[in-house]
């Protein structure tokens, strides 16, 4: 088979699908997407994010407001040293304490 003979019969196809356009803007707000569900931090570095300690960041993951990722605790094992927090979790968390101003005035 020839390589225009291969292009030829895709092009109807192609002239069948649908167009859209894709922005600068849809293409951050997907980068940011994949970024805040893959990148991961440390007790202590999520605790620098939110201005708590290390030990206050494991204690809102026992109580299930954070998310964390642990391949051992994932095994049914204790908790290792691994253990770390999503950043989409930290970004959840963040605007669930977040006091509006007509609530100080109460």
């Amino acid at each position: 088979m020839e390589v225009n003979s291969v292009v030829r019969t895709a092009g109807p196809e192609m002239e069948q699908m649908p167009r859209t356009r894709i922005t600068m803007a849809d293409i951050a707000k997907v980068k940011e997407q994949h970024i805040k569900q893959n990148l991961l931090y440390t007790p202590d570095e999520a605790g620098q994010i939110l201005s708590k300690s290390a030990q206050t960041i494991l204690n809102l993951v026992k109580d299930g407001k954070l998310l964390a990722a642990d391949e051992c605790a994932a095994k049914g094992k204790k908790a290792s040293n691994g253990l770390r927090i999503t950043a989409e979790s930290l970004e959840v968390y963040r605007k669930s304490i977040i006091v509006s101003p007509e609530s100080w005035a109460k």
